[in-house]
């Protein structure tokens, strides 16, 4: 019973892919990467220098407070010796 069903699917969904172009996503992103959109959509247009200048205040500080996280948070151990520990010793 299931069996014919798979089979009528898998017939179906062929056919559906043979009606339309085999080009993914990513291929398409490639192609209007290498041709310059970027610089055309985003940097042709002086009202996203704000955004952008934003979007990299937002990432740096993402950066800086993460690396402060991992270098100065008691709770973070990545040195050997501390790993493991069921007891903080507090120490830096």
């Amino acid at each position: 019973m299931f069996h014919s069903t798979f089979q009528q699917a898998a017939r179906i969904s062929q056919r559906r892919f043979q009606s339309s172009a085999a080009t993914t996503f990513v291929v398409k992103k490639k192609e209007a990467f290498a041709k310059g959109a970027f610089q055309s959509n985003w940097l042709a247009d002086p009202s996203t220098y704000p955004l952008i200048f934003i979007m990299g205040v937002a990432g740096c500080l993402v950066l800086g407070v993460g690396a402060s996280c991992l270098m100065y948070n008691p709770d973070v151990q990545i040195s050997p010796n501390k790993r493991g520990s069921t007891m903080r010793t507090w120490q830096f």
